[in-house]
């Protein structure tokens, strides 16, 4: 019967847009194409597996209509296949609704900390480094207060050493350490799509310790689903939380 073909051809097409995703993931960081091209099949994997799910749930209501047990019990294995990447990436995209549109943090916005080092070592499509104080702030500190200076009873000197000491601890590649002028310059690579995303560590003297600030950046993309925010507030917590 032609509906029994239907529902065994959904099945297969699940099956396949479950690769979607780690396809799209395997094929960049192995730089067999750009992440325009991932994307591109992320979108279309969420779009076809949506679009599977109602055709799903439609044929699987007219089976039940018709008692076709069979039928229904695929329509319901189809179902759930699909929704696995359905689900997740409307997840992803409900999340990337609820966050400003930035890839760019500083504790500091006024006068963010300088990246020098890595400058070199960013590639010609790299976002930007100029920090827009006037569009940037007021998004970060609505979403994301907790991103500020650390004010530490530490001299600059203990300071720097628990800095670079913290960053070593987080995984994070040190590319430049300078004491004197207290700036450290580092790489976070993210776990699953190897993103390279800078880091720079300011550490200024006070006169009751020392004022630590912090800028994280990614090199592509638009929105970093809070993933630069959340890198500084996980380096301030560990920080904080280190032994004197």
């Amino acid at each position: 019967m032609l509906i029994n073909k239907i529902t065994c051809a959904l099945k297969y097409i699940a099956i396949l847009l479950l690769l979607g995703f780690p396809v799209a993931i395997i094929a960049y960081r192995l730089q067999i194409w750009p992440m325009g091209i991932s994307f591109k099949i992320i979108a279309f994997t969420g779009y076809i597996s949506i679009a599977g799910l109602v055709i799903s749930f439609l044929l699987g209501l007219f089976s039940v209509l018709k008692k076709k047990p069979t039928i229904v019990k695929g329509c319901v294995i189809a179902g759930i296949l699909f929704a696995i990447p359905a689900v997740g990436l409307t997840m992803q995209f409900v999340k990337v609704k609820s966050l400003p549109f930035i890839h760019h943090v500083s504790t500091d916005t006024n006068n963010p900390p300088q990246f020098q080092a890595i400058i070199a070592l960013r590639g010609e499509n790299s976002n930007p480094l100029t920090y827009d104080t006037e569009k940037l702030a007021p998004l970060q500190l609505s979403a994301y207060p907790e991103v500020k200076p650390i004010l530490s009873k530490l001299t600059k000197v203990q300071a720097f050493d628990r800095a670079i000491a913290t960053a070593k601890s987080l995984g994070w590649e040190i590319i430049t350490q300078d004491g004197e002028q207290g700036i450290i310059e580092a790489v976070d690579t993210t776990l699953l799509w190897a993103f390279k995303d800078d880091v720079v560590i300011r550490i200024q003297e006070t006169e009751t310790g020392s004022k630590i600030d912090l800028r994280s950046i990614s090199r592509i993309g638009g929105s970093d689903l809070g993933a630069n925010a959340k890198r500084v507030i996980k380096f301030i917590t560990s920080f904080e939380k280190a032994n004197p």
